[in-house]
């Protein structure tokens, strides 16, 4: 047996004859558990040895070759790499959900996986088929060389199954100056120019002025860089040219950057913004404002929920939004569904079972009509003119 520290870690080195020399690390600082890791893998190895057997695979292993020899070249990539990077996280107490070894990667500890992350990040169905779908991957990529005899099953959710709801934020206008008076300076023109053209992060992060007509005033977010793969022609407002108007020279080939100041106002550095825009100055910037919901996608919602009560078309909506299913548009409109109203007050309840208010009975009540009473999260439009009474009138069945 060969035992030796780096640290406070034990390792453990093999050796036979006519075979290359292994060492690996056992993840712990106590000798007994050490030993007890070498003595199980030193078997392990000898049956792989001698008798053939396939070696054990480390997951991280796995994940890697995975990474590379295949992620590489999905458009997903660098989603992948997220949701892989955000499981290795994960802890149940003091050790990772992740085991270190692929075959520990069982439908039950999966199952685990899922239900953490549904109940501590509340993810819809659709988001944690897609953290699943890397782990079936990584499995099935390992099986296809041969590192495996069998993949188990993958507990994601089936088509039409439900996972739970996720609500999203919808700015009104007052909370939008509200979040810009505190956003730190870089931030504010691609905030604006995502409320005025409803671009993922993604996309406003990686605008290019290559990729802009100013003449024709249109911006282009081609197939590789589109959510649904398609290009997308984006028609720019009068907002958006203002505001890429404003970043005209600041930086090559980057339309939103940030840069370092010096004294007398010199600009020291610029580049571009290469993570993701929800990141810590602006989730401090939502705090500060009284939006502690507020996400950066929710700014596209807000963009799509505006068009919808300023009456624009549902396709048109869809063709601004790059959407290829209708039904996501429909969410929107049914959030600006002022044009219904008419249509519910078509009929009236019968007075015996909805009694009209005697003149008489509603005389005295002082009335009140606010200027805009709505909801503050944009689950219903807001409304003008609604007419409250300082009190209630208590209504009788008639005699």
């Amino acid at each position: 047996m060969s035992l030796y520290k780096r640290g406070r870690i034990w390792w453990c080195e093999f050796t036979a004859k006519g075979f290359p020399k292994t060492q690996e690390s056992t993840g712990t600082s106590d000798r007994q558990a050490a030993k007890e890791y070498h003595d199980r893998r030193a078997g392990e190895l000898w049956r792989v040895r001698r008798l053939g057997e396939r070696p054990r695979v480390a997951f991280a292993d796995a994940a890697a070759d995975w990474l590379t020899g295949y992620s590489q070249h999905k458009r997903t990539h660098a989603d992948d790499k997220l949701h892989l990077a955000t499981m290795v996280a994960l802890k149940k107490g003091d050790a990772p959900m992740l085991p270190a070894w692929l075959d520990e990667l069982t439908t039950s500890r999966m199952t685990a996986i899922r239900d953490h992350l549904r109940t501590t990040r509340g993810l819809t169905a659709v988001t944690l088929n897609k953290y699943l779908s890397v782990l079936s991957r990584i499995w099935h990529y390992a099986h296809e060389r041969e590192l495996v005899a069998a993949v188990p099953a993958v507990p994601t959710f089936k088509r039409g199954q439900k996972s739970r709801p996720k609500r999203f934020t919808v700015l009104t206008p007052e909370q939008a100056a509200t979040f810009f008076g505190e956003l730190p300076g870089h931030l504010v023109p691609m905030v604006r120019f995502a409320l005025a053209t409803g671009l993922r992060d993604a996309n406003v992060r990686g605008l290019l002025w290559e990729n802009v007509d100013l003449g024709r005033r249109v911006a282009r977010v081609w197939g590789e860089d589109a959510k649904a793969g398609e290009l997308i022609p984006v028609p720019l407002s009068d907002d958006a040219m203002a505001v890429l108007e404003g970043c005209l020279g600041q930086h090559p080939t980057h339309v939103f950057t940030f840069g370092k100041i010096g004294k007398a106002g010199k600009v020291l550095w610029r580049r571009p913004i290469a993570k993701r825009s929800n990141n810590t100055a602006f989730r401090n910037a939502r705090d500060r404002a009284g939006l502690p919901n507020l996400r950066w996608h929710d700014l596209r919602h807000t963009w799509a929920t505006w068009h919808a009560q300023a009456g624009t078309p549902a396709i048109v909506l869809q063709a601004l939004g790059g959407w290829k299913d209708a039904r996501i548009v429909r969410t929107y409109t049914h959030l600006a569904a002022t044009d219904l109203l008419n249509h519910a007050n078509a009929i009236r309840l019968p007075p015996a079972i909805f009694p009209t208010v005697p003149a008489e009975a509603s005389a005295g009540h002082k009335e009140t009509s606010k200027e805009s009473v709505g909801w503050t999260m944009g689950f219903e439009p807001t409304t003008t003119g609604i007419t409250i009474r300082d009190s209630t009138v208590e209504l009788r069945p008639p005699r």
